[in-house]
């Protein structure tokens, strides 16, 4: 392996050295003019209310300090006032920072390390599918990531989802690595935000269930258990309490489905048609896990991303910031393209991810400028829909052995 030249090992390190100091000011800023961090302070509120004036975090009380701090989160379209709907395991990630007595400084300290998470997941997911990418190519492709729609505005807001994706790449590392109980006891830690990690966490317990690897379904079950008894003791009656938000989460959010998009672009014939959308998609999810239920790790890699990808389609209420699990399947579908086809990939991976880059933020600058309204709800689209394309593309490169069938026959005929 050649080594870099200390011109271009110098431009690395200026280079990270100035987005760090970028990072540092831009979180510092963002917190002291009381600016974004919606999400983050629905969770600090909410959690130290219950730490410092034993509250619980799902009462009254605590809606109207959340309303008071946080007018407006960035949504899909208009919907109820912000309010805690979090399961109270997810206080385990807040919980250091809700004893933080400044908050500025608390607000700061969540983005510059969520920044970092953000970085690590990134990573993770090339390491994932073994992707090392020219440094020319990562220069000019991590921006086109990290001022995504999806990316920039979830660590804006300080979405804990962030934390999420993070979990989920970890969870594959580990399955990779065949650390199963690893994984299993950061599977159980991606159910902080169940809603938009449902179906993955289904797939993978099914995974894992016809590979026999019970160490993994067991630690998970086992760590849940134990992630659920601490919560309790934290808010004896959360249980109850946010199984009543699942049940009325329509309430609580706003709309967040292709069928509410559908509804108010075609009334007539819009929820039959997202009820089309999430059968369609749910017969295909599936049918591919069944194929790989006894799998190798390439083809549960894909399937996972799958899983990940159709989940904002599948009908359940989402927001914005469920988005950023898209950039795990998004690194594997540009190193399969890569992998494939070397230097022309490049210019489809730059294609690819500066069209879903374009079309959201036009949308967005639309809307903002007096727009049609309902052109935010086409926000759930882009992204989403050109991974669904590529996942397909490469699902024969990815599943399948590297060589492919084809090449074996033509290095035998040459032989």
């Amino acid at each position: 392996m050649p080594h870099r030249s200390p011109v271009i090992v110098l431009i690395i390190v200026l280079l990270s050295v100035a987005v760090l100091g970028g990072i540092l000011w831009a979180s510092y800023q963002i917190a002291a003019q009381d600016a974004g961090g919606g999400r983050f302070w629905i969770e600090w509120i909410a959690v130290r209310a219950r730490v410092v004036d034993g509250i619980s975090p799902y009462s009254p009380t605590v809606d109207s300090r959340i309303r008071s701090q946080v007018p407006d989160i960035f949504n899909w379209a208009s919907g109820p006032d912000p309010t805690f709907t979090s399961p109270v395991i997810a206080a385990l990630v807040i919980l250091p920072f809700t004893l933080i007595p400044n908050a500025d400084l608390a607000h700061t300290s969540w983005l510059v390390i969520q920044f970092a998470v953000i970085i690590l997941t990134i990573l993770a997911g090339m390491r994932l599918s073994n992707w090392k990418p020219a440094w020319w190519f990562l220069v000019i492709i991590l921006p086109l990531i990290l001022l995504s729609l999806h990316t920039s505005v979830g660590w804006y807001e300080g979405s804990i989802n962030i934390w999420v994706t993070g979990l989920v790449a970890a969870v594959m590392l580990a399955i990779r690595g065949k650390r199963y109980e690893l994984a299993g006891v950061l599977l159980a830690f991606t159910m902080i935000q169940p809603q938009v990690v449902f179906l993955w966490v289904l797939f993978v317990l099914v995974w894992a269930g016809a590979q026999r690897k019970w160490t993994l379904i067991f630690w998970f079950f086992s760590f849940f258990l134990l992630l659920g008894g601490l919560a309790v003791f934290m808010a004896p009656d959360w249980p109850l309490q946010y199984l009543r938000i699942l049940w009325n989460l329509s309430e609580y959010l706003p709309p967040g489905t292709p069928g509410s998009a559908f509804q108010q672009w075609w009334p007539g014939l819009g929820r039959q048609i997202g009820w089309a959308l999430t059968s369609i998609l749910g017969l295909i999810l599936l049918i591919e896990w069944w194929l790989a239920r006894r799998s190798n790790f390439r083809w549960f890699l894909w399937t996972a991303c799958l899983t990940l990808t159709i989940s904002p389609w599948i009908g359940i209420p989402i927001t914005p910031d469920a988005h950023l699990l898209l950039n795990v399947p998004m690194i594997i579908v540009m190193a399969m393209i890569e992998e494939r086809w070397h230097r022309n990939g490049k210019w489809v991976v730059l294609a690819g991810v500066g069209l879903v880059f374009a079309w959201e933020w036009t949308l967005v600058l639309t809307s903002l400028q007096g727009g049609e309204p309902a052109m935010r709800m086409g926000l759930m689209f882009p992204a989403p829909l050109l991974l669904l394309l590529g996942l397909f593309w490469v699902r024969w490169w990815t599943i399948r052995p590297k060589r492919l069938l084809m090449d074996e026959l033509r290095e035998s005929e040459i032989n």
